[in-house]
């Protein structure tokens, strides 16, 4: 741009007089080169920033879309079944994922129980002082086949209580045998039990006193170590605690009374649907804020006549998120050869996209009305149509999904199915092939360098406008300072010019005078 001085001089005013206003001269220029030069350059950073912020947050939705979706391919999310007890004073029993449908009878023999060995003899007016006990050794010894440790416990002569009960605590990490002074009505006793159930948990003890193989507690068992016993239609099963988690598979059976075989309880596992109605609900969810935000940037609304210009999304032109606006709805449409004919497509489980936003959702009973048309009847709800699916072929609905039978929370589906097909599509755009970058990362990539050549560009503009700027300062003032000087020699000139006047008039009056 050219920028006249002259110009500047004739249409900013200088109420102040003598010499140019420098700083609204100066100002006027920059503010010329920079709306010419700057303003479309930072507005073309302004629109790849936009962009870039919208391709950000779509790669985040993929992300966070493609995690719900390996998280409803876990069959850990898709616990359809419940467990009921007849009799939940005897047992209750929970379920994991992979718990098959079924009734049971059963019965309670037995319950876990631990051992408990208390002293009789020699007992003590106190916990912790002085006892009359002599010197000697406590030997615990674990039953056969037990996995415990033995552990010999010296007394000495006047020893308290409290102090061997510490002395046989030290070592219960590797003996199973635990110790506290009990006040009983004849006075303080030392009590052993194990510290678990179970028959593998007993023990046995050795009381000696010096010099003499007689002992000197007099301990008795007052219970002993035992299994739990149960039988489920029949079958015999044995646990070390209350707790069975090996008769049924990803059933855990936890009982609490005694049963007999000729009133024996029952355990129902039936199906429950509304676990995995919640699972695939939050996937939709994730995929409806996923379909929303492409819809809402790739949008064009047409102006409103010729004064008004269409406005269009961030990512309108985007060639990937276009692309993506198609292929996650042709994705969801998928059909997918399950077990059972009846069960091959989302729509045959009740989940649809609604024609009116694009969203996942299951059926409406009511229809949908979309461009022009109004759907007049009564469907099936497909909530309904989801949870009779789960109740009768809970199988085929998983072959379906491509659900993986596993504990961990998240799993990569099973190809073929509809979240195996949806995880593709994803790794699409978000998997680079072949050690290349994603092509979303790719077109943030791409945005950014534009982004920051421009902007250098800006650099280098605006130091040049700096100069020229500095450049024209400094001839203005040169300007004023020439100004200045020729004001001055003119005042100069004034005055000599005034006093010879003077002078002459001076004389001219004396000589008349």
């Amino acid at each position: 741009m050219s920028f006249n001085p002259l110009q500047a001089i004739n249409t900013i005013s200088n109420p102040g007089g003598v010499g140019l206003p420098v700083t609204q001269y100066t100002q006027a220029m920059q503010q010329a080169l920079e709306q010419e030069l700057t303003v479309q350059p930072q507005q073309q950073i302004d629109s790849l920033q936009t962009s870039e912020s919208a391709l950000s947050d779509l790669q985040t939705a993929l992300q966070t879309f493609q995690t719900a979706t390996q998280t409803l391919a876990s069959s850990q999310n898709w616990n359809s079944v419940t467990a009921t007890s007849s009799d939940t004073t005897a047992f209750t029993a929970t379920t994991s994922a992979g718990a098959q449908v079924g009734s049971y009878s059963i019965s309670v023999t037995s319950l876990a129980g631990y051992q408990t060995s208390i002293q009789t003899a020699n007992l003590q007016t106190s916990a912790s002082g002085t006892s009359t006990l002599s010197a000697g050794t406590l030997t615990l010894t674990p039953v056969s086949g037990s996995s415990n440790s033995s552990a010999s416990i010296s007394v000495t002569s006047g020893e308290s209580l409290e102090s061997i009960s510490q002395a046989i605590n030290a070592d219960t990490s590797s003996t199973g045998v635990q110790a506290q002074v009990l006040d009983t009505s004849n006075g303080y006793a030392l009590s052993l039990s194990s510290s678990q159930t179970g028959t593998a948990n007993g023990f046995t003890i050795s009381d000696t006193v010096s010099g003499s193989s007689s002992g000197q507690f007099g301990f008795a068992n007052e219970s002993t170590a035992t299994n739990a016993d149960m039988t489920i239609d029949g079958q015999s099963f044995t646990s070390s605690t209350d707790s069975f988690s090996n008769a049924i598979p990803n059933v855990v059976i936890n009982v609490s009374q005694l049963v007999s075989s000729s009133q024996s309880a029952t355990l129902t596992i039936a199906s429950n649907p509304s676990s995995s109605v919640t699972a695939v609900k939050t996937w939709m969810d994730a995929y409806n804020t996923l379909i929303n935000l492409l819809h809402k940037d790739t949008s064009y609304q047409a102006g409103s006549g010729s004064s008004s210009a269409p406005t269009t999304g961030p990512l309108f032109t985007d060639v990937n998120a276009n692309n993506l606006l198609s292929q996650l709805p042709s994705t969801l449409n998928d059909v997918i050869s399950t077990s059972s004919a009846a069960v091959n497509s989302l729509s045959s489980i009740g989940i649809v996209v609604n024609p009116t936003n694009g969203n996942l959702q299951f059926q409406s009973s009511s229809g949908y009305s979309f461009a022009g048309s109004t759907f007049t009847g009564t469907l099936q709800s497909g909530q309904t149509m989801f949870e009779n699916a789960m109740t009768s072929n809970p199988q085929a609905v998983e072959q379906l999904f491509g659900v993986v039978q596993m504990n961990a929370s998240t799993a990569i589906p099973q190809t073929g199915s509809i979240l195996g097909n949806m995880n593709a599509t994803l790794n699409t755009y978000l998997v680079g092939s072949d050690n290349q970058v994603s092509p979303l990362q790719s077109d943030i990539n791409s945005l950014q360098a534009q982004q920051q050549n421009i902007q250098s560009y800006l650099t280098q503009v605006n130091s040049q406008i700096q100069q020229q700027v500095d450049d024209f300062t400094k001839q203005l003032n040169q300007l004023n300072l020439a100004m200045q000087q020729s004001q001055s020699q003119m005042q100069q000139l004034a005055a000599l010019m005034g006093g010879s006047s003077s002078s002459s008039t001076s004389s001219s009056t004396s000589t008349t005078l």
